[in-house]
């Protein structure tokens, strides 16, 4: 991933770490959105329980 010169990292030639995004996938999948929420803990006596 990276290159190293005299037990250093070289400094990249562009922007970033190198890694390449397929933006097309990334708007695919955000139009699709998620079903994700946040998990609710509750005592064994259904009280809200905090971490």
């Amino acid at each position: 991933m990276f290159a190293y010169e005299g037990g250093q990292v070289t400094i990249p030639g562009g922007p970033g770490l190198g890694i390449e995004i397929n933006e097309e996938y990334v708007a695919e999948r955000a139009a699709e959105g998620d079903r994700w929420r946040n998990p609710v803990r509750r005592h064994a006596d259904s009280s809200f329980a905090e971490r």
